[in-house]
């Protein structure tokens, strides 16, 4: 049985491999292997919580096998959870001192940790033990970096390059070295070389277009937007810069469809709405223009420039009493200010932003970061079917097999129980519900609907740890559209 389980494992049959995995733990409860497996299984479908509570079932049956700490490690990573994460590899690299992945990974938690020194001090043992690993060096690089020490950063990735000469890493962190200090010639040079090892990498290809952009070859920062859109269509740095540029070269129509995407999924980055605003202006969508300047004001009344662009706007379509409105809020905002605004008039090319910042005044501004919108897509289909597909987030009933269970049993009120849970849940009883549900769970703890719908519940009252929890069981006990609600709501580090 554990070989099938393992074999469905590794063709990425993940829940088939841990509906088999609990059947060797009903009959096997003092091995660690089928916990510490069944965990695996659950995170490769994205639940966390379910991976961290089978390690730890693992540990306690056998503390000495290191796996264990190793994937429950993994999982606090992407809980965020760095400080729980660092003491399990901690106690990894000390019973496996020669497993580098475990050395990486501890100093990763370090630096998010930003405990910076002890980070560096871990990543100089890895290094001394493995002179030739270009990642080691990497590693410390980034944690020069934090430490704004650009100089030993280089240095330590001139080391990787030498260690490796085809390190995508170490070469891309050349290029945004040197694309920081705005040498963008040589920056292009490292991206290009980055590239030519890996030319499927979307985040290389906007900075050698930003590069591009910066030395004013926009032919060639434009093709660089296009093929990285393409590997990423949900790519938010790429559609605004593209969106930006576009509109440098007078393709305003198609800058507008960027911005477009841009609004629908970020509707409040009112940098986008004003950037569109003044497009659509241009081509003569003067309403639309209107609409985009007002959401913008609602959002920021002191920006001036805003009203002044709709000012103009107003008067194109006729509309004097509004246009006159706008202009005479511009002269009293002056006269109580005294000096006035310094607002935006042309068309300049500006240093980069951050999606996140607020101030209108950057509105023209490229993105420096990628913040790219990405859906994880499986080689499994059977685990897309499960994550990447909309799955049914409704109330389950009790399935034939475990009415025909209770129907005739001593505990045939289970059923009554949970019949008034429902009820209670569809009549938005929420917290009579979850008692109910409770309550049956206490009495059988295999009952895996009441899992499913008191995770559902918890949902809808915002108590995300518990509900997780109690979705991650009920996807363990065979309800597997329960991971698809995990991975939307977990909250991934």
């Amino acid at each position: 049985m554990m070989n099938v389980a393992r074999n469905a494992l590794y063709y990425d049959d993940y829940v088939l491999s841990i509906s088999y995995f609990n059947i060797v733990i009903n009959y096997r409860p003092y091995l660690h292997e089928p916990y510490f497996y069944r965990g695996l299984a659950k995170f490769y479908l994205d639940d966390y919580l379910g991976t961290v509570n089978d390690c730890t079932l693992a540990i306690k049956k056998n503390e000495y096998f290191p796996n264990s700490y190793e994937l429950r490690g993994l999982a606090y990573i992407n809980m965020g959870e760095y400080a729980l994460a660092e003491k399990d590899y901690e106690i990894s690299t000390e019973m496996q001192p020669e497993n580098r992945a475990v050395w990486h990974n501890r100093i990763l938690c370090n630096i998010e940790l930003d405990n910076l020194d002890k980070a560096d001090s871990i990543a100089c043992i890895m290094i001394k033990k493995w002179s030739k690993y270009a990642d080691g060096y990497n590693m410390r690089a980034q944690i020069m970096m934090q430490k704004k020490d650009t100089v030993a950063a280089e240095e330590l990735i001139d080391k990787a390059i030498e260690a490796d000469k085809y390190n995508v890493q170490a070469l891309t962190v050349k290029a945004n070295i040197r694309m920081q200090k705005e040498e963008y010639e040589d920056a292009i040079n490292f991206f290009n070389e980055s590239l030519r090892i890996n030319p499927k990498n979307a985040s290389n290809l906007i900075n050698r277009a930003l590069c591009h952009y910066h030395l004013d070859h926009y032919r060639d920062a434009m093709k660089d937007y296009d093929l990285a859109l393409e590997l990423e269509p949900k790519n938010f740095v790429g559609h605004y810069n593209r969106g930006l540029l576009r509109s440098n070269v007078g393709e305003d129509n198609l800058a507008i469809e960027d911005f477009n995407f841009i609004i629908s999924i970020d509707p409040d980055d009112m940098m986008a709405v004003f950037n569109r605003a003044t497009l659509l202006d241009n081509i003569g969508d003067y309403k639309g223009a209107i609409r985009d300047y007002t959401t913008v004001i609602k959002e920021f009344p002191k920006f001036l420039y805003g009203y002044e662009r709709r000012a103009q706007a107003r008067r194109k379509i006729g509309d004097l009493a509004g246009a006159n409105r706008d202009e005479e809020h511009i002269l009293k905002e002056k006269i109580a200010h005294r000096f006035g605004y310094s607002t935006p008039t042309s068309r300049q090319k500006n240093k980069t932003r951050k999606k996140s910042e607020k101030n209108l005044d950057d509105y023209r501004k490229l993105v420096e970061e990628d913040d790219s919108v990405q859906e994880k897509i499986y080689e499994s289909e059977y685990r897309g079917k499960i994550q990447n597909h909309d799955q049914e987030a409704n109330l389950l009933t009790p399935n034939a097999r475990t009415l025909l269970i209770y129907k005739d049993s001593s505990q045939h009120t289970i059923l009554t129980t949970f019949d008034q849970a429902y009820q209670d849940a569809q009549a938005g009883n929420l917290q009579d519900a979850i008692a109910g549900f409770s309550k049956v769970i206490e009495t059988d703890d295999s009952f895996a609907e009441a899992y499913f719908n008191r995770g559902l519940l918890k949902l809808l009252l915002d108590d995300k740890t518990t509900a997780i929890a109690d979705l991650s069981k009920a996807g363990e006990l065979g309800i597997y559209q329960a991971y698809n609600i995990i991975k939307k709501n977990q909250g991934k580090k």
